[in-house]
């Protein structure tokens, strides 16, 4: 159920081919791939990597990896390691005998590791120096294409190298592309005041990765299924997931029609991202899902929360990038599948006593401010 074509995402390939060609011609490049989870970031990367190849340009690369909690140090580096210690590469072999004792801190089959444990400082600047002495001897043969996705769950050690690494390059024949979930960042996020100062320097590139149109999501369905999509299975599908690909291609799997319901891996992963909030942002959550699109006085009104438990569960559920806000101030669920979810999670009797509580919450307002208000 996934398009074997690539489909779309012609000007975004376009920003990413102008940095590796900087890159290319000396001029090290950042790039940060920003999108939800779904919309087709990995795969936007592995066109770049296949074209970066195709061009004689080498790739390395790992994600990072979400332990809750917990954190796996270095865990995508240690990944772009592994296969060049594997191949014994000869980048590796030329480094100073200092900088492979260093790296083996990080990978043990690269050698007996030295110095101070993983928090001290001066070990962890020379692993850092191993890693760009790395770099540079990579992009001397040929140019060099470095990926790091899901940032958004790196560990601090990680987040670490890839300031440094900006602040380092200088000449190197070197492209850095990042990939990261902007809907995991909340306020208190540790990545977003590195991403903000990133960013901000004039190498670097920010690609914003939007859902498919509905003429590139027919496209994709119609690569799927081998023959062009019934408009009506277009529009239900793109209602439905928004023109997420994932989100897509796992309603499809679930029932061919687009009309069956969620893939329980889908649900449980849209699920957890309510679940992470405060109990009465969660029941804020549950009004909006029968009410749809709610005015703030009519939330209220039907929340039974006071003024400021509201405000903070609100705020909770903006920062979540679960809730936004339209330009008429009334909010609504920033996806259709994460609303549907809160729906089918609610028991019946929930059902009824929400929607009687909207009830009493508009014929309130129309008592205090007249049948010609907008309620909704």
């Amino acid at each position: 159920m996934t398009s074997t074509r690539f489909v779309g995402r012609t000007q975004e390939l376009a920003e990413l081919e102008a940095a590796w060609s900087d890159a290319s011609a000396g001029r090290p490049s950042l790039a940060f791939i920003a999108g939800e989870s779904g919309v087709g970031k990995t795969r936007l990367v592995a066109e770049l990597e296949r074209r970066v190849r195709a061009l004689g340009g080498r790739v390395i690369g790992g994600d990072c990896v979400e332990l809750g909690e917990g954190e796996l140090p270095y865990a995508p580096i240690v990944a772009a390691l592994r296969p060049l210690a594997g191949n014994r590469d000869p980048a590796l072999s030329s480094l100073p005998p200092a900088a492979r004792t260093a790296l083996a801190r990080l990978l043990p089959s690269l050698g007996e590791a030295g110095g101070a444990g993983g928090d001290d400082d001066n070990a962890q600047g020379r692993v850092f120096e191993a890693l760009l002495a790395l770099v540079d001897r990579l992009a001397e043969e040929r140019p060099l294409l470095v990926t790091v996705e899901d940032v958004q769950w790196a560990d601090r050690s990680t987040r670490g190298f890839l300031a440094f690494l900006a602040r380092s390059l200088c000449n190197e024949r070197a492209l850095v592309v990042a990939t990261y979930r902007p809907d995991d960042l909340n306020r208190r996020h540790p990545l977003r005041p590195l991403l903000a100062e990133l960013e901000r320097d004039a190498r670097a590139r920010r690609v914003e990765l939007a859902p498919f149109t509905r003429d590139e999501l027919a496209d994709a369905l119609s690569d799927i299924l081998g023959a062009p999509a019934a408009p009506e299975l277009v529009d239900r599908l793109f209602a439905r997931s928004e023109g997420n690909p994932l989100y897509t291609e796992e309603l499809l799997a679930a029932s061919l029609d687009g009309r069956g319901p969620l893939p329980p891996t889908l649900r449980d992963a849209l699920m957890l991202r309510i679940e992470r909030l405060p109990d009465p942002a969660q029941e804020v959550l549950r009004v909006l899902a029968v009410g749809q699109r709610l005015a703030h006085p009519t939330l209220a009104g039907a929340a039974g929360l006071d003024a400021r438990e509201l405000r903070d569960a609100l705020r909770e559920a903006v920062a979540a990038n679960i809730v936004v806000t339209d330009a008429g101030g009334r909010y609504a669920f920033r996806h259709a599948l994460l609303r549907e979810v809160v729906v089918d999670d609610l028991l019946p009797g929930e059902h009824a006593e929400l929607h009687l509580a909207l009830a009493r919450a508009l014929e309130r307002r129309v008592a205090t401010e007249g049948a010609g208000v907008h309620l909704s």
